[in-house]
C-alpha cells in the first residue's frame, strides 16, 4: 500500500474503530482490571485481535504522521501483537490490559481524531484549489 495522506486517514479511521471495539468489549464484559481480563477468554480474544489490527495499521502510517502523535506513538503494541499473532497462549494479560489502558486514554483518542481532521481539512483545501 502506497503511503500517503489518504492512506493515513484510512488507517487512523480504522485504528479509532478498533479502539472503540476494545472499549465496547471492556464494557460488555465488565472489564475493569487485569484480573477481570484474565477471567474473560472471549474478551481476551477480541482485545488481542484488536491490538493486532491496530499494530498492523500503525505500521502503514507514515513515520512523519506517527511523530506528530507522540501519545499514540508511545503506546508499545508491537510485542503484544507478535505474541498475539504467533504464540497466543503466552500472552500476559496484565501487560495487555496496561497497553489497552494507554490506547483507551481519551487524550490518545483526541490526538488521533485531531490528526485525521487535519488531514481531511488539508485534503479538502487541496481539492478546492
Amino acid at each position: 500500500m502506497k503511503q500517503s495522506v489518504e492512506t493515513d486517514i484510512v488507517c487512523i479511521e480504522r485504528i479509532l474503530k478498533y479502539v472503540d471495539l476494545i472499549s465496547d468489549a471492556y464494557s460488555m464484559f465488565n472489564i475493569g482490571s487485569e484480573t477481570d481480563l484474565k477471567n474473560s477468554h472471549v474478551c481476551q480474544l477480541a482485545v488481542a485481535q484488536a491490538i493486532t489490527n491496530i499494530n498492523e495499521l500503525r505500521k502503514k502510517l507514515r513515520d512523519e504522521t506517527v511523530k506528530k502523535m507522540p501519545l499514540f506513538g508511545s503506546v508499545r503494541l508491537k510485542a503484544a501483537r507478535n505474541i498475539a499473532s504467533h504464540d497466543y497462549d503466552s500472552l500476559d494479560f496484565d501487560i495487555i490490559y496496561k497497553r489497552t489502558q494507554q490506547i483507551l486514554n481519551p487524550e490518545v483518542n483526541s490526538e488521533l481524531e485531531a490528526m485525521k481532521n487535519a488531514f481531511e481539512s488539508s485534503n479538502t483545501n487541496d481539492v478546492k484549489r
